[in-house]
């Protein structure tokens, strides 16, 4: 065998060697990677049921999320619906509020004004209290006075009604004497009709009736006198109007003229009408 068959023998040896490690790293590699490749899929199928696991979980989320936000979002329009009444019920109660502190100042104001009008009215109370107590204390004073007033008015009542009865028994014993001076043919108290002048036509008005015993009238006082032309001795008629067509003209009686003043003058009566009270405020004149 020549050299080069002996280096062809050696290369082939050296191929067969190295096809030999190549064939065993190529079925090395081949089992590797089939092993892998099994590890892969069966890490693929695993994470695919994870993976349909996790989608199933996901739909399931889903699902439940679209409920939760369809539930959230119904809760959120009946919560935002609340906030709105109650935001309506709040701007209510804000604008309750404003208009009662208002009123609670103009009622603050007006206790204010009362309070200051009641503190006027206590001292316009206290002084009316002194002003009343001042005026009772005169009132006391003026009763003291008028009772003392009205003894002596009853004293000069006492006094007048004794000086009346002498004025009648006087009159008495004057009418007494003229009758007999009359019988006598004249004398004290006689008055002759032609001594006497007739009274002027004049009307006039009774001012007072005075009465004595057994309701006699004393003394008539009128209220014409000498500035009117009356006279002592002269005859005046007393009358009393009817009330429209209900009551006549009524007469009264006849006046003798026993004393004359300017403005008034004091009479007895001379003749007196049956059933005729003469009183103030009848009539009297010389027309008649």
């Amino acid at each position: 065998m020549t050299f080069v068959g002996k280096i062809l023998v050696v290369v082939q040896l050296v191929l067969s060697l190295l096809f030999m490690t190549f064939a065993g790293a190529v079925f090395s590699v081949e089992q590797n990677w089939k092993t892998a490749r099994d590890d892969v899929q069966q890490e693929l199928s695993s994470e695919k049921e994870s993976h349909a696991a996790t989608r199933k979980d996901f739909n399931k989320l889903k699902t439940d999320s679209t409920d939760q936000i369809a539930s959230l979002s119904g809760e959120s329009k009946k919560w935002k619906s609340n906030y709105e009444q109650l935001k309506t019920s709040t701007d209510n109660l804000k604008q309750d509020y404003e208009l009662k502190k208002t009123e609670e100042g103009v009622q603050r104001a007006v206790a204010k004004l009362e309070i200051t009008e009641s503190q006027f009215r206590l001292d316009e109370a206290l002084e009316q209290r002194e002003i009343n107590k001042a005026l009772h204390e005169k009132q006391v004073e003026l009763v003291k006075k008028n009772r003392s007033l009205e003894d002596d008015r009853f004293t000069l009542e006492l006094k007048l009604g004794a000086q009346e009865q002498r004025n009648l028994v006087v009159l008495d014993e004057l009418k007494t004497t003229r009758a007999l001076a009359r019988r006598k043919g004249g004398g004290l108290g006689a008055l002759p009709s032609k001594d006497i002048t007739p009274p002027p036509p004049i009307s006039g008005k009774v001012l007072s009736a005075r009465y004595g015993i057994g309701n006699r009238i004393l003394y008539i006082e009128l209220s014409i006198g000498g500035d009117d032309g009356i006279k002592e001795g002269q005859l005046l008629t007393v009358w009393r109007p009817g009330i429209a067509k209900r009551r006549q003209t009524k007469y009264l009686g006849r006046v003798r003229i026993i004393h004359v003043f300017p403005d008034k003058a004091v009479g007895t009566i001379r003749e007196k009408a049956k059933n005729g009270v003469i009183a103030k405020g009848d009539n009297v004149t010389s027309k008649l």
